[in-house]
């Protein structure tokens, strides 16, 4: 008996430091969405133990992607902000890679206080002499 009551014991032990060192080293996954006039866009961030995690995607609403040239995003959050430059994906042999007509800008590090606190992305977007700025919310 007193055997099976120390197997009860260690396992219930063991059981309770697993949890712990997954609550521990458990990440936090926000996630932003919105839309302008001519863009759409989402924003995540993981927020582990170590260093933040930002991603923010763009998508162009219009049909004549090749007319844009390069196209400038600012994702901008209370803890800092992430700025890609480039063409977007898929509209010429110099663009990046990835989904056709969007533009991608992934930055790490930042405040995890200030992050957690987030609940709006501001972002602006110019291109071919034209500029939109909207809002991301958290989902």
């Amino acid at each position: 008996m007193n055997a099976a009551l120390s197997l009860l014991l260690f396992a219930s032990l063991i059981f309770g430091l697993s949890v712990s060192a997954k609550e521990f080293t458990s990440s936090k996954t926000m996630s932003f969405q919105g839309d302008g006039e001519n863009w759409s866009g989402i924003f995540t961030v993981e927020i582990p133990d170590g260093e933040i995690t930002q991603a923010g995607k763009l998508k162009y609403k219009g049909q004549d992607l090749d007319s844009l040239g390069r196209v400038l995003c600012t994702f901008e959050t209370a803890a800092g902000k992430i700025i890609a430059e480039s063409l977007l994906a898929g509209t010429s042999t110099d663009a990046p890679v990835g989904e056709k007509g969007t533009i991608e800008s992934i930055g790490i590090g930042g405040n995890k206080s200030l992050m957690s606190k987030t609940e709006v992305v501001k972002v602006t977007v110019k291109w071919n002499g034209r500029s939109e700025s909207f809002n991301l919310h958290k989902q």
